[in-house]
């Protein structure tokens, strides 16, 4: 080198002498042959001197075609779509593109799918609630309002109607019972021993005679359920006739026979008498039953006794009929 460190005359001339290398613009035009120095035959290499190749063409024959998605299922040698095939085509995808996993767009349309499903079933489920409540007028929550002083409905006692009934037990007089369970009585029964309800039953359990008596009585109180205005009355009228109902046509579980029915006269506002034979395990029972109404009182008389079987009988029916007679007209006159 020069003195002082210096490039002196000599290197500026060989700098002007070296050739330059040939400067290549973006703009150029790209069919021009670039020289062999501008690199694009050189790769990089891997260990052991390996070239690492650049990757495929995706236009080339063998891959997808440019642009094309890279699905996970797709396979060089499956069939291509053919011009005219659209995905209405019945016969696109081929066979064994039907059988690929579904993509990822597939799962999260088919959990949409579901959600929307369980939202309709949630909503059907409301409506449906809402409409069962507004049909049976059973609105969670709802204060029910009493009747409108106008709308014809009996809330309270009218006059003449009873709050009570005697008990059944002091109903029957001794004569009477005497007379129709002649004997010890061995069993004595009362139940529904409230203001407006009671019953009581006497059993005679002596050969040749069983017999047994039962009376009850029950006042009944006004009611929204009941027929009519609502009253007292119309509720005992109505479980008159269902009394009536059940003997002309007793429930198949009771395996009780349909009784003949009779009229009753002078007893209360209506009544009626009922006979049912029942038979059974070889005896044979006659049960009489009167039914009385009176206002809003109901009472009923049921008078039993055995015809033939096991050492017992005979009882005339009209003995029984007279006996549940007697017993209504006697609980009749204690409510009066």
């Amino acid at each position: 080198m020069p003195a002082g460190g210096r490039r002196g005359p000599a290197d500026e001339t060989r700098r002007r002498a070296r050739p330059e290398r040939p400067r290549v613009d973006a703009f150029d035009d790209p069919e021009e042959e670039l020289p062999p120095w501008a690199g694009l035959g050189i790769h990089p290499t891997g260990p052991g001197g390996r070239p690492i190749r650049p990757p495929r063409d995706p236009g080339r024959a063998g891959g997808p075609a440019a642009g094309q998605d890279q699905d996970p299922a797709w396979r060089p040698d499956e069939r291509a779509r053919q011009p005219g095939e659209n995905d209405d085509d019945e016969n696109w995808p081929p066979p064994e593109r039907r059988s690929a996993r579904p993509g990822r767009r597939a799962a999260t349309r088919a959990k949409k799918s579901r959600r929307r499903m369980m939202a309709v079933t949630g909503l059907a489920v409301i409506v449906l609630a809402v409409l069962g409540l507004w049909a049976t007028n059973t609105w969670p929550f709802a204060k029910s309002a009493p009747a409108p002083a106008d709308s014809g409905l009996v809330t309270t006692y009218q006059k003449g109607e009873f709050r009570a009934v005697p008990n059944a037990c002091g109903a029957i007089s001794p004569t009477l019972l005497g007379q129709y369970l002649p004997g010890k009585v061995t069993k004595v029964s009362q139940s529904g021993g409230s203001a407006s309800q009671s019953q009581c039953t006497w059993t005679l359990d002596a050969k040749p005679d069983f017999r047994v008596l039962t009376v009850s009585s029950q006042a009944f109180a006004p009611s929204l359920l009941a027929t009519g205005d609502g009253s007292a009355t119309f509720s005992a009228i109505d479980a008159y006739g269902q009394v009536m109902q059940g003997l002309q046509n007793p429930p198949k579980a009771s395996r009780l026979p349909k009784a003949q029915m009779g009229a009753a006269v002078g007893l209360g506002s209506s009544a009626f008498t009922a006979l049912q034979v029942i038979r059974g395990g070889g005896n044979v029972t006659d049960e009489v039953t009167v039914v009385v109404r009176d206002r809003n009182v109901l009472i009923e008389v049921t008078m039993q006794g055995q015809e033939r079987g096991g050492g017992f009988g005979p009882v005339p029916e009209a003995t029984l009929r007279a006996a549940a007679l007697a017993a209504a007209h006697e609980v009749l006159a204690g409510i009066r």
